[in-house]
């Protein structure tokens, strides 16, 4: 069944959301706000239980991250609505920022195109990350979970991330993806401290790439929220391989990014 119109409407989605189980949102990320509320307070009119708001990131109780991002504050308004209307329950697919497609944009710090990287110093934090395939197929396997496993997490977050490493270790491997070595890239450091300054300063200034430059920078920070490693239940993501979720290895996502 497909329905169109105005993705505001809560009429048009509270009719639309008859008889889910679920919702499932992913709005364009200047709509983050303004698309989710009325799907939400529809879902809540419409009785369906679950939501998966756009939570396919970080971890959704890093308070340090939460408080130094903006896109993570208005993430959080979205949980707390559900939370406020107690009808639906929602729930985090935790798989940490995602590496294929933010490292086109530069955003770990890294340029492959023109094999640029800006070592962040002081940023030696370890980060959690996933594909955007995998992302689609871990929210995929969750939903497939039985309904007992499921209601474990309501107002949860199930973390399933593919990938653990630092910034460093990401150069690394994205070398061995494309059979190079430091001698081939232009390597600049710069300490973390001053680029978390920059980055502000150029907020300050309506710069609209800084935020996310920033989002990434907070993330190798240590102690941040970045490296959810510890809250991964390895018998609870068997279970998602059970289902039929694959593995991923990092070589193989980013031989297909620079492909």
């Amino acid at each position: 069944m497909v329905k169109s119109g105005d993705l505001k409407d809560e009429s048009l989605l509270t009719s639309a959301f008859q008889g889910q189980d679920v919702v499932v949102l992913m709005p364009p990320l200047p709509q983050l706000v303004s698309l989710q509320e009325p799907a939400v307070r529809a879902a809540a009119k419409a009785g369906v239980p679950y939501i998966l708001p756009a939570e396919f990131g970080p971890d959704p109780f890093a308070s340090k991250l939460i408080e130094e991002n903006q896109l993570l504050q208005d993430k959080k308004k979205i949980r707390d609505l559900i939370e406020e209307l107690g009808v639906s329950s929602w729930i985090s697919v935790a798989v940490g920022p995602f590496l294929d497609m933010n490292i086109k944009s530069g955003l770990w710090g890294i340029d492959v195109e023109n094999r640029k990287a800006t070592i962040w110093t002081g940023a030696v934090g370890k980060v959690n990350a996933s594909s955007v395939a995998q992302t689609g197929q871990a929210s995929a396997a969750v939903l497939s979970l039985p309904g007992q496993d499921l209601s474990r997490y309501k107002n949860k977050a199930f973390y399933v991330p593919s990938f653990h490493l630092t910034q460093k270790e990401l150069l690394q491997a994205f070398q061995k993806a494309t059979g190079t070595a430091d001698q081939d890239w232009e390597i600049d450091y710069q300490d973390v401290n001053d680029a978390l300054k920059d980055c502000n300063d150029k907020i300050q200034q309506k710069d609209a790439t800084a935020p996310f430059v920033k989002f990434f920078l907070a993330h190798f920070r240590e102690g941040s929220g970045g490296d959810f490693e510890s809250k991964v239940d390895a018998s609870e993501v068997k279970k998602l391989h059970e289902i039929g979720l694959q593995k991923e290895a990092v070589d193989d996502v980013l031989k297909r990014t620079v492909s």
